[in-house]
């Protein structure tokens, strides 16, 4: 089905109105772009929660999930970069990872979110990136890794950041932008 951004605009507006008025949406934005231009921009509600400030056209937000796949490109990328196996440990290449119980924890439970990381067990300043970090890897996972399953949500780009930085020596935001950013020219 083709549709023109008018209609795809008529179509998509009333859905995200009735996020607010039926669903009890407190803020959101859509923004549809195709061939290098917006073509549907639509925003709405409040960006907090006493519903005093207006979400606006430039309202900041974290996009959270949205970059687990970015960041697990990169760490992917890395790894195949390196000639490093999915097989092997994390501790080969972050020996502080290895406390607590964590030093048989392979690449690929760690980025299948088996690692048993998948909150932190200590409140931790998340803006403190070395903070973080620290707390990772003393933190005793929450279930043998490799025997479950919790979805990382919290946790999972400090581990994919950390791994790159370790392997390549770059961030993963220098590392997405070297790597795929500029030669994709996105």
């Amino acid at each position: 089905m083709q549709l023109e951004s008018g209609q795809l605009l008529q179509r998509l507006k009333p859905l995200f109105q009735e996020n607010f008025e039926k669903f009890g949406e407190l803020g959101a934005a859509v923004s549809v772009w195709q061939n290098g231009k917006p073509i549907i921009d639509l925003y709405g509600g409040f960006r907090d929660a006493h519903r005093e400030k207006p979400w606006t056209a430039d309202t900041l937000v974290l996009v959270w999930s949205a970059t687990k796949g970015i960041g697990s490109a990169c760490v992917l990328h890395t790894l195949q970069e390196h000639k490093i196996d999915i097989s092997q440990r994390v501790a080969e290449f972050w020996p502080e990872f290895v406390q607590a119980g964590k030093e048989k924890v392979t690449l690929a439970q760690l980025l299948s979110h088996q690692a048993g990381l998948c909150a932190l067990d200590r409140r931790v300043d998340v803006l403190d990136y070395d903070a973080v970090i620290r707390a990772l890897e003393a933190q005793e996972p929450r279930w043998p890794p490799g025997t479950a399953h919790g979805y990382h949500a919290r946790t999972f780009g400090f581990l994919q950041d950390e791994l790159v930085r370790r392997i390549a020596g770059k961030t993963l935001s220098e590392y997405w932008q070297e790597n795929f950013a500029r030669p994709l020219n996105l």
